[in-house]
């Protein structure tokens, strides 16, 4: 076997384990005021947080195109984005980690999303958001407060979106 695809297989693992032990934590962690924070998209679009507080709330979806369990999941996310985008900002963040702006391209081109996305080169979003593993979604109110982070797509995630999208 490759070293690389050892080294993938490794990730895998130890962003799994992280999941588990991380779940308790998530929950101290939400109801914290979210991080602010600007970047552009691939597409050269503004992003930036604080325009969409008292307005609408954000799910930011954190990845990197070498995580199976995020690829896996990006089906959904485009259906999110595509289902509730006019009700809640979707942003997919792509940590930076060994990763590449042309990977994502590549990935994106041959699923056909097209999910607004953010290249976080220096891992600066990453880490103001304390994402230690992917994939990790984070659910941000139109206070601005975290309201719900977990590391797998979830019914409670869902959940939560769907009544967002009803008020």
């Amino acid at each position: 076997m490759k070293a690389s695809v050892l080294i993938n297989k490794g990730w895998q693992v130890m962003v799994l384990a992280v999941a588990v032990s991380m779940s308790a934590v998530q929950a101290a962690e939400t109801d914290q005021t979210a991080p602010l924070f600007e970047a552009k998209t691939l597409s050269g679009q503004a992003f930036d947080l604080s325009d969409y507080l008292g307005k609408q709330p954000v799910y930011l979806k954190f990845w990197a195109t070498w995580c199976s369990f995020c690829k896996a999941e990006m089906p959904h996310l485009n259906a999110i984005e595509q289902q509730f985008g006019d009700e809640i900002k979707v942003m997919s963040i792509n940590v930076g980690f060994n990763d590449s702006v042309a990977n994502i391209q590549q990935f994106f081109g041959q699923e056909g999303y097209d999910i607004p996305t953010i290249f976080d080169a220096n891992g600066e979003i990453t880490q103001k958001y304390q994402v230690v593993g992917t994939p990790h979604h984070i659910l941000i109110d139109k206070d601005g407060k975290v309201a719900y982070r977990t590391f797998l797509a979830t019914d409670q995630l869902d959940q939560i979106i769907e009544q967002w999208a009803q008020h």
